[in-house]
């Protein structure tokens, strides 16, 4: 039989230190976890940021070809009218 089995102020003494290293470990995994969090965080921020980039890069890209579209009618407009007008003059 051991002397913690037969001394209960050794059982305490040796729980007491079991349990120091439990919390100890626990601590360790708390600011792991903490760590973990916070670059989960900043990932999210960075992929948020990265999404509305895409995002404007989309509606600037939209605009250019609604730009454009414009423009080519506008250009054929005027092209028309001013072939009905030469036309028309002779």
């Amino acid at each position: 039989m051991s002397r913690e089995e037969t001394d209960l102020a050794t059982h305490v003494e040796i729980c007491a230190i079991r349990y120091q290293g439990i919390q100890d470990k626990i601590s360790d995994l708390d600011a792991r976890l903490d760590k973990v969090e916070q670059a989960v965080g900043e990932l999210k921020q960075q992929t948020q940021a990265g999404f509305h980039e895409i995002k404007v890069l989309l509606e600037r890209q939209a605009m250019a070809k609604q730009t454009t579209l414009i423009t080519t009618v506008g250009a054929i407009i005027v092209a028309v009218i001013s072939a009905i007008g030469y036309i028309l003059h002779q």
